[in-house]
């Protein structure tokens, strides 16, 4: 226990390790070509958020996560059926008349453009469904999987940004 203690002594009074070795080879990154690109759709990302929370709902095998205001439509689901392994991405937004379009996630890194179709009865939405074994689903769980600050929806030009959650991550993750 004493060795245990002396240890901890003497790492708190040792001097601040050094700068690491990662800021000099990003501070030269762009000297050898090796700094990543930034997403050009990002700059959306720095609009405020929308306001509201993410909730996580399981049920007869479909998990869901669904973002918006308390006591109110959701605005974004995300829902995953385990069965068949198909991601749905549903998002509140008008675009009459009834017709294909793009849904596009853009995060600090990446963007993804998912083939949808808006649906205007009722709730007026847009939705892009992810099957099974296509590469869209991979890289839809591996952006929205992992914690970020946010990440944003774009349809027909309009942008909402959403702020991320645990409950986005365990939604997709349940269709890995």
């Amino acid at each position: 226990m004493r060795i245990f203690l002396l240890a901890l002594a003497l790492i708190a009074c040792s001097p601040a390790a050094p700068p690491a070795a990662e800021d000099d080879r990003a501070a030269h990154a762009g000297d050898a070509g090796e700094a990543q690109p930034a997403n050009p759709d990002a700059a959306a990302l720095g609009a405020a958020p929308v306001e509201g929370s993410w909730t996580l709902r399981t049920d007869e095998g479909v998990t869901g996560a669904g973002f918006g205001p308390p006591e109110s439509e959701y605005l974004l689901t995300i829902a995953c059926e385990t069965p068949t392994g198909k991601i749905s991405l549903i998002y509140e937004h008008e675009l009459a008349p009834d017709q294909n379009t793009t849904l596009r996630i853009i995060t600090p890194v990446q963007t993804l453009d998912l083939p949808a179709r808006s649906f205007n009865e009722g709730l007026p939405s847009v939705t892009a469904d992810v099957l099974e074994g296509t590469p869209a689903k991979t890289a839809l769980i591996s952006m929205l999987g992992a914690p970020a600050d946010r990440f944003a929806v774009e349809v027909n030009g309009e942008i909402s940004v959403f702020p991320w959650a645990d409950e986005v991550s365990q939604a997709l993750i349940a269709c890995r």
